[in-house]
């Protein structure tokens, strides 16, 4: 199963990374995520690690290099980041990888799509995505519908 890019909530984007991914569809991911940025376009993110493993050395110094390379555009146009994950070995590295390389905008780590939401939802709220909130407090009930 490949990664998935949502951006029917735009300026949400909204990615869910599969357990593993080859090499290969870890640099088709990035590059995809290199047209979301490249657009110069305030947006907002969650992404799904839910359902990943550790990546392996070549795709974490891959993400490294695309952090530094885009890191002006993420810096300029990113407004949140909200990360699934419920791996303690994922939470881990991430912990650690965000100490070094501190994000620029808010984020948050959560356990699951309903706390992502809640809180993306507060956050492009406060602001001044008033409209764009809402389409995702309808998405939030939605999914609360679904989980039910």
């Amino acid at each position: 199963m490949p990664v998935t890019f949502d951006d029917s909530l735009w300026p949400l984007l909204t990615i869910r990374y599969p357990a593993t991914q080859s090499d290969e569809e870890y640099e088709e991911c990035l590059t995809r995520l290199s047209s979301y940025v490249h657009r110069q376009e305030p947006y907002f993110c969650i992404v799904d690690t839910s359902q990943v493993s550790m990546p392996n050395s070549t795709q974490r110094r891959r993400q490294m290099v695309w952090d530094q390379s885009h890191a002006v555009l993420v810096r300029t146009w990113g407004r949140g980041t909200a990360f699934i994950v419920t791996s303690p070995f994922v939470r881990v590295a991430m912990s650690l990888y965000f100490h070094i390389r501190p994000l620029a905008a808010p984020y948050v780590i959560v356990s699951d799509m309903g706390s992502a939401l809640t809180w993306m939802a507060t956050l492009m709220e406060r602001t001044g995505f008033v409209a764009e909130a809402a389409s995702v407090r309808h998405q939030l009930q939605s999914h609360a519908e679904r989980s039910d």
